[in-house]
């Protein structure tokens, strides 16, 4: 499944694009630049987006449906009936006018991702700046390793507050509510985002490639991990991380943000929640109608109904989806 993932990935996006119009450049200028300077090397950018975005959708769209679709018989159908096995809120599955919604507002997701990255392929095939370099020793070697963890926080930090900040009340209400009506995400919902806040999002993600010198290959193998993730993230299965993530939450963290909504912002990295006080707290209660910016209701605020209706939220999560196989969220 990890190989799939990965896959689809690298092609959901279109972000491949990208990386082919970088590596096609730098052979027919002759291996010679440091970054790429305003020159026009096609006829009309319009003529060369078109193709571009053909290409994207044609790919996105088939990974989509194939690696979503397989997700969704691996676990969905076929281990129906077994989801304390596997799904983090096993007891519970979206309506079905919100599966299909979710595909519906993915597929719109699709097109805004893809001519996004159609875009700025289209940009750098025709001469358009930016600073990502092909050759190994363009740059010192000191450079090439630092850049792997200065990409990586600088996305994630920004993606943190883009994130955050769509938590607010008119952001969210006018926006990012879209993305929240699944409260049991599943693949389908990765790309079920409003149009504006992933043309947000995927411009925060390509500003390095604009800013300092960034070598191809940290870039967008970043940006695999960082999709990658995604997806899984979305999945609703009790995936967690790798012994050599010890920045990267399990896939509950993310499922309880879509569970409790105005709590756990952080993709990639769960200490920006830690430092910024809005990573999920044993004695907080949090939902839609809670405070937006993470903070939570104390629980000694709830009335009995309120607090039996937070138990049963709480019961609801599946305790293998935690590392530690026990649910350190429930009360008495």
């Amino acid at each position: 499944m990890i190989v799939l993932a990965l896959i689809a990935a690298a092609f959901m996006n279109g972000d491949w694009l990208t990386v082919v119009a970088h590596t096609q450049k730098y052979f027919d200028e002759g291996h010679q630049q440091l970054h790429y300077r305003p020159q026009l090397s096609c006829t009309s950018f319009y003529d060369e987006f078109k193709v571009q975005v053909f290409w994207a959708m044609a790919i996105g769209y088939g990974i989509y449906f194939g690696f979503c679709g397989y997700l969704e018989w691996k676990y969905y159908v076929k281990k129906r009936g077994k989801e304390a096995q596997w799904k983090c809120q096993p007891n519970r599955h979206l309506p079905r006018h919100l599966f299909w919604d979710q595909i519906k507002w993915g597929c719109i997701g699709l097109v805004v991702t893809n001519a996004v990255s159609a875009a700025v392929a289209t940009h750098v095939k025709c001469g358009g700046f930016s600073k990502v370099y092909i050759a190994f020793g363009q740059y010192p070697w000191w450079w090439w390793i630092l850049q792997w963890p200065v990409i990586f926080f600088q996305q994630d930090y920004v993606t943190y507050w883009i994130h955050r900040s769509f938590h607010s009340k008119f952001l969210f209400k006018h926006f990012h509510s879209v993305h929240h009506r699944y409260f049991q995400p599943t693949p389908w919902s990765v790309t079920a985002i409003h149009p504006v806040e992933l043309i947000v999002v995927q411009l925060a993600m390509v500003t390095p490639i604009f800013i300092y010198p960034v070598h191809w290959f940290p870039f967008y193998a970043l940006a695999l991990y960082t999709y990658y993730h995604g997806i899984v993230q979305h999945s609703g299965v009790a995936l967690k991380a790798q012994w050599w993530q010890p920045w990267q939450p399990d896939c509950m963290f993310h499922d309880n943000h879509h569970q409790y909504c105005h709590v756990n912002y952080g993709f990639n990295c769960f200490m920006w929640d830690k430092i910024h006080g809005s990573m999920r707290k044993i004695d907080r209660c949090y939902s839609e109608n809670t405070d937006s910016w993470g903070s939570g209701r104390p629980l000694a605020d709830l009335s009995s109904k309120e607090r039996y209706r937070e138990i049963q939220e709480r019961i609801a999560e599946n305790p293998i989806a935690y590392r530690e196989q026990f649910n350190p969220y429930l009360l008495q």
